[in-house]
């Protein structure tokens, strides 16, 4: 258990911003499999064209998959600024954060490129299918938001001593 005394290092050694940024990483991650669990629930708000998972058994094995490694991805962002993360090997917390992070960007970059094409007028948004519509500025987007907080957290989180 840490002491008061490791503590307040502990959290002197992490920059505000890296505090933001895994305080804002496990909203993220909570959000994420809230969001995930309401579609496997049956939800369809937010879903492109009234899909639903219960019609489509790859979408149900993704959400049943992105539940519980969000809620992982919950608890590696708190355990970066967390006294208790402390019983964690640094190396590993900070390996994670990164991996994480590399994750959620390279998922979320084939949209930066429809967002580029869209920007300089090479393809027009009326014509993108309700599902494109829907990973190009909702979907993607939130895994790159995902990757920047992690990278914040990840990136401000010194080694402890």
């Amino acid at each position: 258990m840490a002491t008061t005394t490791q503590y307040i290092s502990y959290r002197n050694a992490n920059s505000w911003w890296a505090t933001a940024g895994s305080y804002g990483a496990t909203a993220w991650g909570l959000a994420f499999a809230l969001v995930h669990l309401y579609w496997l629930l049956g939800g369809r708000t937010g879903l492109p064209g009234g899909l639903s998972l219960g019609d489509n058994l790859p979408l149900l094995i993704i959400d049943v998959v992105a539940i519980p490694l969000s809620l992982v991805a919950t608890v590696l962002a708190l355990a970066l600024i967390r006294p208790w993360g402390a019983l964690i090997p640094r190396r590993l917390l900070r390996t994670t954060a990164w991996g994480t992070t590399a994750l959620l960007v390279v998922h979320a970059l084939p949209s930066v490129l429809d967002w580029a094409a869209l920007a300089v007028g090479a393809r027009a948004a009326d014509e993108l299918t309700d599902l494109e519509r829907f990973a190009t500025f909702l979907y993607e987007p939130w895994f790159l938001a995902g990757g920047v907080l992690f990278g914040l957290a990840a990136l401000g989180t010194r080694a402890r001593r």
